[in-house]
Order: structure tokens, then C-alpha cells, then sequence
């Protein structure tokens, strides 16, 4: 995985090999076409390419992960445009998170045996558990490396694999994700479906090449690879490709995650931007609908079509969406026929019920609308 400043470090356990130096691509030049480059490069074959697609969902821990290390680099620097979701969550952060402080720096690279892709908190939160002791080790070494003095005793137990210490990690990854993801998931959901949806014609219209070139100024595509400026560095993916990862919380340069072959596949994170501009990860009222966007939205489709429009940026069945919503179930399938007369929901039946969920102009809509007011 690449740190916050580009350097390149790899995921424990990967069986993943260093590629020599591409002769097509003749001498790394900077800006100026002057001093050489310093580049990390990713070598993508033609069955690469093909297995390169978007994440279905955005993931509780990953979106964890990427919010304690914002508000850990951002102390470094004074952003040009504030983000109003990090002094809320500097206010509201819980003291049983403060052990992932030792965990993940301010500077240089963060653990990733907490980046479970599972869409599934409980899922995700028994991935970390399970995690070998023999990826602990590799990781704490590598996490502790370039900080002053030892770690911490029960980082230390940690690194030997402690249950009770990994129990230390779980309880602290779920009290941030409670005070500070869960609270702004709508809006999460809502930015990554709206980030990607803007994003499907590029890649119809252009390829991977033009998709890859609008995700951050500071990728290209050269000569059969992805780069970005890095440690000197070339590696394979062995022909799986790259889950893309949009998020909301993320506002740094593009991450890679290099898998380890076993338990983690390769992604690529960065900012989502469903209008064009930074998603800015809002709160949601006990309603269920964000509070920046409910006027606008409600204007477009009436407030009970929007609220449940917006309830369905997760699937759900008719008598769920009823409840979420506060109305009957015969109200929630008269709306739901409506939007999807309207090509923004879609309606499968599994076995006697069906279940409702988002079609790509609908979750275009949802985001783009939200992120406009909250951008």
C-alpha cells in the first residue's frame, strides 16, 4: 500500500513480485522535464485490465480507516478548503478509539490488516480478529519502524498474535465507526454511488485509460501501467486486477492496497467526488435523511418519494422500506412503482418478497443533488 506521501509498502504475507523497469517508457522527468521522477508504477496485463471494476459498496472498516488517518495527516497541514465533518468528528471522538492513535501515525504508513472489504460490519469486525499472527508481527514492525522509542506494551502483545490485545483493536475500530462513520453513512453510500455513476460513461466512452485519468490529476496511464509519484518502485497485480474504492471521508492522494494474495485483493482508494467536486461526509438526522439535502430533493420528487428514494441507498424489501420511512407498505410499493416508472429504482423478487434498491440514474441523483449542497 502506498502511505500519505506516495511511498509504496506492501500488505504481509503477499506473494507479489518487483517487475523490472519498462525500457518503452525511457527516463522519469518532473514537472519541469528537468530532474528525474521519483514514480511508483503498476504494471496492468490484458486480464488486469479486464478483472479492473468499482467496488459494489463502500466498506465500514475501510471507511474507518481512511477517517482516523484524515484526521491524522490533516493536523500536518491547513487544508485550503475546511472539511466542517473533521472538527465535528475531533469533538466527538470516543476515548475507546484512542488505542488505534498508536496504531495508525500522523505520518508515513498505516496497518492494513483492519481494511476488511466486507460490506458488513460484524463480517468486517471478525476478519481483523482472524487476522495470522504472522501478519501482525509483519505489521507492527512495519508501522513502528520510523517512530522514536518502543511501542507500547500492548502493541507489543499485539504483534505476538495476544487475543485480548486484538480484542483491543475490534473495540476501538467499532466505537470510531459508531461515532464517527455510522452517523454520516447515508452521505457515504449516497457519495460512492455518485462518484461511480458519474464516472461509467468515461469508462464506456474512454476506456480504462480515460477512466483512470479522471480519478486524480496525480495518476497516469503510461505504457500499459498506472503511476503516481512514489518510491521507485514497479510491481504485477498477476492478472486480478483492481477493485476501485471512492470515498467520502479520503481527501489525499490515491491509495494502492497491494493484496496479500490470501485474505486481501488489490484496491485503489481515493477522494470521491460525485459533482466534480470533494464529497463532504454529512450528518444524518434521526429521520434518516441527510440534513443538507432533504429541501432540495424533497423540491424535485415531493418529501415521502424523496425520503423514500433515500432510504433505498440501501436494498431493501417493501415492509423494511415502509418502516424506515414511517408510512404503510401499500404506500411504500405505490411510491416505489412510481420511481420505477421513473428508471431510478429497481424491484427483484427473492422468493415470496422483493426487494427495492437504486438503478445508477437514481443513485446519480441521491449523490449528486447531496453533494452539491454539502461540496
Amino acid at each position: 500500500m502506498l502511505d500519505i506521501y506516495g511511498n509504496l509498502f506492501l500488505r504481509r504475507g503477499q506473494s507479489i513480485r518487483v517487475a523490472p523497469k519498462n525500457p518503452e517508457r525511457g527516463p522519469d522527468r518532473g514537472a519541469d522535464g528537468g530532474r528525474e521522477a521519483i514514480v511508483v508504477r503498476v504494471n496492468f496485463s490484458a486480464d488486469d485490465l479486464a478483472r479492473t471494476r468499482f467496488g459494489t459498496a463502500p466498506a465500514p472498516l475501510v471507511e474507518t480507516g481512511l477517517a482516523l488517518t484524515e484526521l491524522r495527516r490533516t493536523g500536518l497541514r491547513n487544508p485550503r478548503r475546511p472539511r466542517p465533518w473533521l472538527r465535528e468528528a475531533r469533538r466527538a471522538f470516543p476515548p475507546a478509539a484512542r488505542p488505534l492513535l498508536d496504531l495508525v501515525p500522523p505520518r508515513g504508513s498505516w496497518p492494513t490488516f483492519t481494511e476488511s472489504p466486507a460490506a458488513d460490519l460484524e463480517e468486517a469486525l471478525e476478519f481483523v480478529r482472524a487476522t495470522p499472527r504472522r501478519f501482525l508481527r509483519c505489521e507492527m514492525t512495519s508501522v513502528w519502524q520510523d517512530r522514536p522509542g518502543r511501542p507500547p506494551v500492548w502493541l507489543r502483545n499485539l504483534a505476538d498474535g495476544d487475543t485480548e490485545a486484538l480484542d483491543v483493536v475490534v473495540r476501538a475500530l467499532r466505537a470510531l465507526h459508531d461515532a464517527i462513520v455510522a452517523p454520516r453513512w447515508d452521505s457515504v453510500v449516497t457519495s460512492f454511488h455518485g462518484d461511480v455513476a458519474r464516472r461509467m460513461p468515461v469508462l464506456a466512452a474512454g476506456g480504462h485509460q480515460a477512466l483512470f485519468e479522471t480519478l486524480d490529476d496525480r495518476l497516469k496511464w503510461c505504457c500499459d501501467g498506472l503511476e503516481r509519484q512514489g518510491n521507485d518502485s514497479e510491481f504485477e497485480l498477476g492478472g486480478t486486477g483492481l477493485v476501485l474504492m471512492p470515498s467520502a471521508f479520503w481527501s489525499g492522494p490515491p491509495v494502492f492496497g497491494i493484496g496479500d494474495g490470501l485474505r486481501l485483493g488489490h484496491t485503489l482508494m481515493y477522494a470521491a467526488r460525485p459533482n466534480g467536486q470533494p464529497a463532504e461526509p454529512a450528518l444524518t438526522d434521526q429521520a434518516g435523511t441527510d440534513q443538507a439535502g432533504t429541501d432540495n430533493l424533497a423540491a424535485l420528487l415531493g418529501p415521502t418519494r424523496a425520503a423514500v428514494l433515500r432510504a433505498l441507498a440501501e436494498p431493501r424489501g417493501t415492509a423494511e422500506l415502509a418502516g424506515q420511512v414511517g408510512i404503510s407498505p401499500a404506500s411504500a410499493s405505490e411510491h416505489a412503482k412510481v420511481l420505477r416508472d421513473a428508471n431510478l429504482i429497481e424491484t427483484r423478487r427473492q422468493g415470496r418478497s422483493v426487494r427495492h434498491s437504486l438503478t445508477p440514474l437514481g443513485r446519480t441523483i441521491v449523490g449528486q443533488l447531496l453533494a452539491r449542497l454539502t461540496g
